[in-house]
């Protein structure tokens, strides 16, 4: 189910990047012949660059690529490490699904106010509704992540332990 996800994740991100990366070389090199550009090349990768901010960041939690401090962790026992772990993980659960709330809140009142892009016409839902999707990412990511550091520090645990009952 994860390695779906995986891949799902991966290949929205990959798409996105280029349709983005696509558009503003396109609009590029007709502004450098014509003088002239595509109105709605700005506004549409402003938008489509939300979609790959919060997928790119669940991508970023899965592979452990966000900057972390462990220094001082390291410093406690495995059982220690192991609360901080959950009480680090609840923490993220919690900061995401107040993210997933709150852009469930936004995309509702686009939705309802019929909110339209300045210059596509677009409904701004669309591109809204980035947030809760990559929210409902992270909160997967940050569960997955607990549970494999947590599964770790226990199997370091046994270690300790056996060392400990042969020496």
């Amino acid at each position: 189910m994860l390695k779906v996800l995986d891949k799902i994740e991966e290949y929205i991100c990959a798409a996105i990047l280029m349709f983005i990366s696509t558009i503003a070389f396109i609009n590029v090199i007709v502004r450098y012949l014509t003088n002239y550009s595509f109105a709605f090349s700005e506004e549409l990768q402003i938008n489509l660059f939300v979609w790959l901010t919060l997928l790119g960041a669940s991508m970023g939690l899965r592979k452990g690529a966000h900057l972390g401090v462990s220094m001082l962790v390291e410093k406690f026992p495995v059982n220690w490490r192991k609360v901080i772990t959950v009480f680090i993980g609840i923490c993220s659960v919690g900061l995401f699904v107040l993210l997933l709330v709150q852009g469930i809140d936004l995309v509702a009142g686009e939705f309802r106010n019929k909110m339209t892009t300045y210059s596509m016409g677009l409904p701004m839902w669309w591109f809204g509704m980035g947030i809760p999707v990559g929210a409902v990412f992270l909160i997967i990511r940050a569960i997955q992540v607990m549970v494999e550091e947590f599964n770790n520090l226990s199997k370091v645990n046994l270690c300790e332990v056996k060392t400990d009952k042969t020496e």
